[in-house]
């Protein structure tokens, strides 16, 4: 009787466990698009999204796909600030996931001296052949 009782409580501690393996996929996964992205990865960032991918810049603008894959051509490679990733949290609910996190850089101002300054990041992912793809960003700037 008791080793049914284990066996009982490992069945429903199962998902659990699946659920946040499956959060820390989507988290990596969300935090390594970022980084490509600031790396001006085009290969690795098109791999990344998927097809209806749109995106909200920080100015607001509503990007499609195209758009953002054009604005990270390998001509347009700009060097980027160093970037710090933090407050990361994954959801995933099934075969669609949400992630949230704070992106943070530093850049000299108009005075010269650098300037630290914050973005929160919302993605919507879908996962596809057991592989999760972008389906959106929404990049909002932190008041700081």
């Amino acid at each position: 009787m008791r080793l049914m009782g284990l066996a009982g409580l490992l069945a429903i501690g199962a998902p659990a466990v699946a659920a946040d393996t499956d959060a820390q996929v989507l988290a990596q996964r969300a935090e390594a698009f970022v980084r490509v992205r600031n790396a001006f990865d085009q290969a690795a960032m098109i791999a990344m999204m998927a097809p209806e991918y749109q995106e909200v810049s920080p100015i607001g603008a509503v990007d499609s796909r195209e758009q953002v894959i054009g604005f990270y051509a390998a001509d347009k490679k700009v060097t980027a600030p160093p970037m710090t990733i933090t407050e990361t949290v994954a959801r995933p609910a099934g075969e669609i996931g949400v992630v949230t996190m704070r992106i943070s850089y530093s850049m000299p101002g108009k005075d010269g001296q650098m300037q630290t300054r914050a973005m929160r990041a919302g993605f919507v992912a879908r996962k596809v052949g057991g592989v999760w793809q972008f389906v959106s960003v929404q990049l909002t700037p932190i008041r700081g």
